[in-house]
């Protein structure tokens, strides 16, 4: 049973025996409450951190959409052709004709196109000629190749032929 004269003597004892639980169980509740809060700042931190990352990503999209925008600038008639004879002069092909097409709306861009006739005295210089137009610093698509293939001299069968060759050439531009 119950000693009540034990309790008694030893009743600062159980007090702070009793204080010292109360104390760890306070503690523990600030602890588990701490703890909660640090777990969802991490999680926190690391959303952010991902949303960053994100931010990174657009910024950098749209550094490169405008540098895409300065390589897309409407570019006039004359001044598309004058590229066009140039590299024609440089590969030894000689341009007959050229028609310009209407320009296309795409979105935010518009493409023109131009049908371009040209005489070359070998595939070599028409490959070149080619590759120069789709290489060059602005943007031009070949789109369309008609090659034809005629004799210097219907009489006389050599291999010396002519292409008569017919290009559609495509240039886009940012609206």
């Amino acid at each position: 049973m119950l000693n009540y004269e034990q309790i008694e003597r030893n009743k600062n004892t159980i007090v702070s025996i009793g204080l010292i639980v109360l104390a760890l169980i306070i503690a523990l509740q600030f602890y588990l409450s701490a703890n909660n809060q640090v777990s969802s700042l991490l999680e926190q931190q690391n959303s952010e951190l991902e949303k960053n990352k994100v931010f990174e990503d657009i910024a950098a999209l749209e550094k490169k959409a405008e540098t895409y925008k300065k390589v897309f600038v409407k570019k006039d008639l004359a001044s598309v052709m004058d590229i066009i004879y140039a590299i024609a002069k440089n590969t030894s092909v000689k341009i007959i004709s050229v028609k310009p097409f209407a320009e296309e709306s795409m979105g935010s861009y518009f493409k023109s196109s131009f049908l371009i006739t040209l005489t070359a005295s070998s595939y070599h210089n028409l490959g070149d000629f080619i590759s120069k137009i789709e290489n060059h610093k602005d943007m031009y698509l070949v789109s369309e190749v008609s090659i034809n293939a005629l004799p210097t001299n219907p009489d006389v069968v050599t291999a010396n032929v002519d292409l008569n060759v017919s290009l559609k050439i495509n240039t886009l531009s940012y609206l």
